[in-house]
């Protein structure tokens, strides 16, 4: 289509030209890339049914505690789920295409594509993909150092396993997307930037500003927590840890590490969070030689922050649910009343804290999005508005 329907403004409709082109306008393609999905989903489906190996919910793809949340439920459940997220997922994206209205039908739609993006991105998805994420850097850095362990870690991507993660992943932010322009064009909102004629509300830049920064102060306790407790390892004290535990810590170099790289990497996710609420965050600093005093790109904040909350979250559920397992170990190797308190607090403790992280970098991040995103190009509204 050359022209889109931005809904109702002045007392009448608008009409307005539609950009084209740019891959920046996903509420364009979006809708028809997560249809596609689907469809490619189902053909995946159709050949596991029919014998097919690498169907990642059976026994034999199994991945203990690291897997997906889907694979612990049963294969019946896995099944139904793998089913739904196809076929009956692209004929639902193809009637929200046609714009389908009715509070009724609107709800259920709105329910089943925000059901659909939470199922693949929280229950296909597993701790195990943000272990990798977590050490995808150490891995390019091993390349130099011990090239063996770098080609390990780099090459467990390439499993299957990992693969259809990643293909989860990618649907799951797609329906997410398709489902937010399904909810903006059925009620009359710009498909652009989902205003609507009227105050902002909590979506203004001031509001998205004030509840935004909460979102960070919130965020940063767990990645701080996190860094403080393998400092405090690396500089002699067992916080948290049986004396044997932490002696083979110190001999092999191990809490040095994680308090130089793990330590060092969570301060700086702290900071990157924080930039979602200070200037530098909007402009980039001085020090930033051929950046400097150039607005930072709304999309280059928004990507990886919304890709790792989701496996913040994804992880942090991970972790939870197999604490019971990992206090029973603890116990049974000895640990009771106050050491296996201190081994919980101080051990799984920052881990345990993702979800909130993880969340809360969501809502900041949507925060930075709504305060930086300036008037629509597309329907004009937000003129007034001043962002930050």
């Amino acid at each position: 289509m050359s022209k889109i329907l931005t809904g109702k403004g002045r007392g009448m409709a608008r009409v307005v030209p539609a950009r084209s082109g740019a891959v920046r306008d996903w509420q364009r393609w979006a809708p028809y890339a997560a249809v596609a999905w689907s469809l490619i989903y189902a053909a995946l489906g159709v050949y596991w049914m029919a014998g097919g190996r690498g169907f990642p919910y059976g026994p034999e793809s199994a991945s203990g505690d690291l897997g997906p949340l889907l694979g612990r439920l049963g294969s019946s459940v896995a099944w139904i789920v793998v089913s739904m997220a196809g076929i009956p997922a692209a004929v639902m994206g193809i009637t929200m295409l046609r714009g389908v209205r009715g509070r009724a039908l609107r709800t259920l739609f709105l329910a089943a594509g925000g059901l659909l993006a939470g199922l693949l991105l929280l229950l296909m998805t597993s701790l195990d993909l943000l272990v990798k994420f977590g050490y995808s850097l150490y891995a390019v850095l091993s390349l130099f150092t011990d090239p063996e362990i770098g080609r390990k870690i780099l090459g467990s991507w390439t499993q299957w396993g990992t693969i259809h993660q990643l293909l989860c992943l990618l649907g799951g932010f797609l329906w997410l997307a398709a489902t937010a322009c399904y909810a903006r064009l059925s009620r009359d909102a710009c498909l652009y930037c989902g205003r609507r004629d009227g105050p902002q509300g909590w979506t203004s830049p001031d509001q998205a500003a004030r509840w935004g920064r909460i979102a960070v102060h919130v965020g940063v306790v767990a990645p701080v927590f996190y860094a403080l407790t393998r400092y405090v390892w690396a500089l002699g004290f067992p916080l948290g840890m049986n004396e044997e535990l932490f002696r083979l810590g110190q001999e092999s170099g191990k809490w040095l590490f994680g308090a130089l790289f793990f330590g060092n990497f969570m301060l700086a996710g702290a900071a990157l969070m924080l930039g979602l609420v200070q200037r530098w965050g909007e402009v980039f600093p001085r020090w930033m030689i051929g950046l400097s005093g150039r607005r930072v790109p709304i999309a280059l904040a928004v990507v990886p922050a919304s890709l790792t909350s989701v496996l913040l979250v994804v992880g942090g559920i991970g972790i939870w649910s197999g604490l019971p397992q990992m206090i029973a170990n603890a116990a049974a190797a000895g640990a009771e009343g106050t050491g296996l308190i201190g081994e919980i607090i101080f051990q799984l403790g920052p881990t345990l804290l993702f979800p909130v992280w993880g969340l809360a970098l969501a809502v900041a991040t949507l925060g930075y999005y709504y305060r930086r995103r300036g008037p629509c190009s597309v329907c004009g509204r937000g003129v007034l508005s001043e962002h930050k």
